[in-house]
């Protein structure tokens, strides 16, 4: 978009107003997200305002061909790694009591806990983008362990139109991955595990 190429031009050049207008236009989503893992309104608060500090401090890091978006969620996204490092136990708020306790959490560590949480929330996210005929056909064969022949049969259409459907999800996936930090992990969960 023209507009946060500008903006990162504008910002990277220490533009003040720039940074006001940065953060006029994320500063909400990035505390939403935040506030998404965090729980707590006031920590969501604190580290919003030093994901921003952070961003006005690595505007030099800006490339005005990237993804504008990307880098500020970069950002947010290790400043609530950071947060879970520093505060293990408030991990227990992302998973159920029976799966986490002192001993999971300094074995496994917070970069892993929250990354299978997130991982598991963008894989969902891009799930429920599908288009419905191409979810449920996806659904059945990832999910469901059908084979091509299987789905064809049980919905009535060939098997060429559930591969074209198979394909065109996989690189709906790979494409939606791509744009986050766990790209070709979250790809090969998908051809892996589902």
């Amino acid at each position: 978009m023209q507009f946060d190429k500008d903006l990162m031009i504008q910002l990277k050049n220490a533009n003040e107003e720039a940074f006001r207008q940065v953060f006029d236009r994320y500063g909400k989503k990035v505390y939403r997200y935040i506030l998404h893992y965090v729980k707590v309104g006031v920590e969501a608060e604190d580290i919003t305002q030093n994901v921003f500090l952070r961003i006005w401090e690595k505007r030099d890091l800006l490339d005005p061909e990237k993804s504008f978006e990307g880098f500020i969620f970069t950002i947010a996204y290790r400043a609530v790694i950071n947060h879970f490092r520093l505060n293990p136990k408030h991990l227990q708020s992302l998973f159920p009591a029976d799966q986490i306790n002192d001993s999971f959490v300094s074995t496994v560590g917070a970069d892993a806990l929250l990354n299978h949480h997130q991982l598991e929330s963008i894989y969902q996210q891009a799930l429920q983008s599908l288009p419905p005929k191409r979810k449920e056909i996806f659904l059945l064969s990832r999910h469901g362990g059908l084979t091509n022949r299987q789905i064809a049969e049980k919905l009535g259409i060939s098997i060429k139109t559930v591969e074209s459907h198979m394909t065109a999800a996989l690189s709906f996936f790979k494409n939606f991955f791509s744009e986050t930090d766990f790209g070709g992990a979250l790809i090969s969960l998908i051809f892996i595990f589902h």
